[in-house]
Parts: C-alpha cells; structure tokens; sequence
C-alpha cells in the first residue's frame, strides 16, 4: 500500500516532464543578428553581420538573409550597404567614403543593423555603440632583452586621450593562428594607456630571409572600442632555409625511397615468411610421392585344408 504515493509522484512527473517538452518544441524561431566592427593598423575598417536563427534552445547560420547596415540613424542619406549572408550565416562590408564626413564629425557612433528572416515578419534590429580608438606598437632591445609596448587611445574633444584599463594581447603573428610573446596571454593599459611585455620567443622561424617577424597588438570585443588590429615586423626571427628531401630515402620518403636498412628488414621478413610457406608446400608434395611409392603386399589365401583341426 505505501508505493502507491510513489507511483502517482513519478507519474505527475512524468506528465510534467512530457508538457515541458511539448512546449519546447513549439518554441517559434527567432532570429538573432550579432553587429561587430573591425579596425586594422588604424586604416581599414569594417563590420560583420551574424545571422543566426534561434530554434528548440539551438543557433544554426542562416543563409540568404537581407540586411541593411546605417551609420548613426536609419535613412537613405546615412545607408553603409544593404548585404545578404552567406551559408555560413554571416556578411560583412567596409565604410564607404561617402559617409567619411558623417564618420569625423563625432567621436562616438552607433551602427544600425536591419534583417528580416521572412519579407513577411518585422525586421530585426541590433546596434553597436563605438567610440574611436588606435592602437600604436612599438619595440625595445636593451641589453639582450626584448620588450614589446602597446598604447591605446581613444578620441575624445578633438584629440586623442589615454585609455585606461583596456584588455590587449601581444603575440607573433603565426599561419593559422598568433604565439603569445611571454607568458601572459593579455594585458591591461595602465592611467598612461600602455602595457607591456618581455618577448621570449628565442629562434622563431621567420617570414622571410631577413629574419623579419610579425608582432600583432590586438583588442578583442571591447564593449567600448569594438576591435582593434594592429602590425608591425621586426627582426626578431630566425631564418631557416628550406631543403627539399623528396628525392632522398628517408621514412616520410615516396615509395621506393625508404632507408636501406628498412627495406632490408622488410624484405628479409617477407622472404622468410614466403620461403616457409614454399618449404611445407614442397613437403606436402614429397609426402604424397613418398605415399604412392610404398607397395603394400597383397593377401595370401590360407587352404581350407589347414584350417580341419
């Protein structure tokens, strides 16, 4: 009588559990934008447009999207592009020079971004507020040791001003990916704007023969500054020159190229193996020779006369 209770509690739960999902999954897609704006060696600029549809508590890209970027308001005058995304969800564009006036004349700005995911639905709106910003790069070789320095600024009453307690990352601008310089991943500015770091990366395979390296200070996602890339090469490689080996045996070598002492091995172990199967062949057949050789000797017949006792 007492797991009666128990079974109507895993009963109701049950009925929960299946109504919840029931509701989850009439859940109506929605569709997300994510606006991010982009600043390289202080020169080039532009944005990114994600469009992602939001479905049953999962975000997949969504392909073909109409959207229409605007700097500060939504009109025909202040139209950065009108763009469409591509398989995976995303598109991007640079500031025309049109708006280039519109752009100097304040310090701060705001990017307006417009999509629908059907031309029947209301567009979907996402902003960004971005203030101007540079970062410079510089570095240091005293005494056998290498620094490398950031400073950050922001544009504020028509001049450029320290900006305190941002984020920055040094690294070596490597194929496929950066190499931090020391052993912090970032670092923040300090009241001057600046940060710092030993570069500790000893004989880094350079771009080219001159030894150059490529030193990158970059903002990632600020909320204030967007992001923010900047270059500079430096001398600080080593150089290795490449020698090409396809020709000579070695054991990443094409066919036929492997090390001697290899293809010996291989080829002893194949003989042997080869050379044992051939043997008990050559013995099956002796075998058989052998056994059609032996004559067996008939049958005498006994008299019946030996067989009277």
């Amino acid at each position: 009588m007492k797991k009666l209770p128990n079974i109507k509690k895993g009963l109701v739960i049950c009925f929960l559990a299946a109504t919840i999902k029931l509701f989850a999954q009439d859940e109506k897609p929605e569709l997300m934008l994510n606006l991010s704006h982009y600043t390289e060696n202080n020169s080039i600029q532009y944005l990114k447009v994600q469009a992602q549809l939001k479905a049953n508590n999962k975000l997949q890209p969504m392909n073909g999207v109409d959207v229409q970027l605007y700097l500060d308001s939504v009109s025909s005058s202040n139209l950065i592009a009108q763009l469409k995304t591509d398989e995976r969800g995303s598109a991007q564009t640079t500031i025309p020079p049109g708006l280039k006036n519109l752009w100097n004349a304040l310090p701060e700005h705001k990017f307006i971004a417009l999509a629908r995911a059907n031309p029947k639905d209301e567009p979907i709106t996402a902003e960004l507020e971005i203030s101007k910003a540079k970062i410079e790069i510089d570095t240091l070789n005293a005494d056998g040791t290498r620094s490398v320095t950031a400073k950050v600024f922001s544009y504020n009453n028509g001049a450029w001003i320290a900006a305190k307690g941002v984020e920055v990352k040094i690294a070596a601008e490597r194929l496929g990916g950066s190499l931090k310089i020391g052993d912090d991943e970032s670092y923040t500015t300090d009241s001057l704007g600046q940060v710092s770091g030993e570069f500790k990366l000893d004989s880094l395979p350079s771009i080219d023969e001159k030894g150059n390296i490529v030193l990158v200070a970059r903002i990632e996602d600020n909320d204030q500054f967007g992001n923010l890339m900047v270059e500079k090469t430096v001398p600080w490689g080593k150089y290795y020159k490449h020698v090409n080996t396809f020709g000579r045996r070695s054991l990443i070598a094409a066919r036929f190229k492997s090390p001697l002492w290899l293809s010996f091995m291989a080829y002893s172990i194949v003989g042997a193996v080869w050379g044992v199967i051939f043997y008990l062949i050559i013995q099956v057949f002796r075998m058989k020779r052998l056994g059609n050789d032996i004559e067996i000797p008939e049958e005498k017949e006994i008299p019946t006369e030996e067989l009277v006792i």
